[in-house]
């Protein structure tokens, strides 16, 4: 008896505060989003035993999914594996081999004995009468591997392909239909802890970065600038008003009486207690001592929750404009055309509208895979899906990867 080939796979995105699952098939030559979920790590287990927080979340999103009929596609985080673009200049294809493992010899800071490899041809062109291939060089430890394959086991799943999450985005966008021939786009994706930006040029990815970034410092900030606890700052991020009243009148507006407009950011709902990163001891009032000075300096009661925000949200634009320059300016790379972003806290306008200022862009797209070339099933199963689209595009990346290994 013959095993039948899947024709369905499952892209499992296991990020920091939550897991998300895509399961993904083909239609008529177009690809399908069938069933996808979301279901929030335990903070609190996460501490003692992670591999079993991570795996009660990865098994929660498969629970209606054909697991045993499907490709499983995981990925490892983009901040725990190296990536290099070589340019390898007169080699054969019989000689290619040879060369990439010369040039990860050169370029790897790890004994290669130590790590796993893998890499793929993006392009090859002519150059001064030179034959240039280009090269996608990615390297893991086998440790990071190891606990990742732990992870998706201890759940039941036996991993068919295992890529990196910040380079899935691009995968996303392709399978999506969002590139435009011969233009380059900045692809960003905000995390709990940690952000990527990578460039993408006439569909070929060019350079990619991670960036020590994350959502948890806008609850950092507002708590400190708040004076509060984490609760209350969660809450008045959540009740963001658009019209960007002051920090109390904003906290009164939440109650029924209330004509403003409101933006919900439910990625913050699985954050950690802020005091777990503000260091120091909180007192009664949910503030700390240390901080008194800064924060009656820096805010009065009069500001605005984009004030508090304003510092965390400038130091992302700082390492952004970075990546931007060293992009345009260092590799001579053309500029970029369109700039899509990805990730829980997208929905926060502050965001956005910082990012708009600092990278001089009048209009950053939100990426919505529920809103492209994808076919999407009617399931009642994808309301968070449709709800929070933005935050699905990794796991989409990866199920469109392991579609074009079928």
């Amino acid at each position: 008896m013959g095993f039948r080939k899947p024709r369905k796979v499952i892209g499992v995105d296991i990020g920091t505060h939550a897991v998300k699952s895509v399961l993904m098939t083909r239609i008529s030559g177009r690809l399908k989003i069938e069933q996808a979920a979301m279901c929030p790590i335990d903070r609190n287990l996460l501490n003692l035993d992670p591999v079993k927080a991570q795996e009660e979340a990865v098994r929660r999103t498969l629970e209606r999914m054909p697991v045993q009929q499907s490709l499983i596609v995981g990925a490892l985080a983009g901040q725990t594996v190296v990536v290099r673009y070589p340019r390898l200049t007169d080699v054969s294809k019989e000689r290619l081999q040879g060369a990439v493992a010369k040039e990860a010899t050169n370029s790897i800071p790890y004994d290669l004995k130590d790590v796993f490899l893998d890499w793929v041809v993006l392009e090859e062109y002519s150059e001064e009468g030179r034959h240039i291939t280009r090269v996608l060089l990615v390297a893991a430890r086998k440790e990071v591997v190891d606990v990742r394959l732990q992870v998706m086991r201890a759940a039941g799943l036996e991993c068919g392909v295992l890529g990196v999450d910040s380079l899935a985005l691009a995968d996303a966008a392709e399978a999506c239909d969002f590139f435009q021939k011969g233009e380059t786009v900045a692809l960003i994706n905000i995390g709990l802890n940690s952000s990527s930006i990578q460039f993408v040029k006439n569909g070929v990815s060019n350079f990619i970065r991670d960036v020590n970034w994350g959502a948890r410092e806008l609850i950092q900030s507002v708590a400190k600038g708040m004076r509060s606890n984490y609760e209350q700052a969660l809450s008045t991020i959540e009740n963001y008003a658009i019209d960007h009243v002051s920090v109390p009148e904003a906290q009164e507006a939440g109650g029924a009486e209330s004509s403003f407009a409101y933006m919900e950011t439910p990625f913050l709902e699985d954050i950690p207690q802020a005091e777990a990163y503000m260091g120091g001891h909180d007192d009664e009032q949910g503030y700390m001592e240390s901080e008194l000075s800064y924060m009656d300096s820096g805010y009065g009661k009069s500001a605005t929750l984009s004030d508090l925000v304003a510092s965390p949200l400038n130091r992302l634009g700082v390492e952004l404009r970075r990546s931007f320059d060293y992009y345009e300016h260092q590799l001579y790379e053309q500029p970029v055309d369109r700039i899509l972003i990805s990730g829980g806290p997208v929905a926060f306008a502050p965001l956005v509208e910082s990012l708009q200022e600092v990278l001089n862009f009048s209009d950053i797209e939100i990426v919505n895979p529920a809103a492209s070339a994808l076919l999407v099933s009617e399931e009642a199963s994808l309301s968070a899906f449709h709800a929070h689209p933005a935050q699905f595009a990794v796991a989409v990346g990866l199920a469109a990867r392991g579609m074009a290994e079928l």
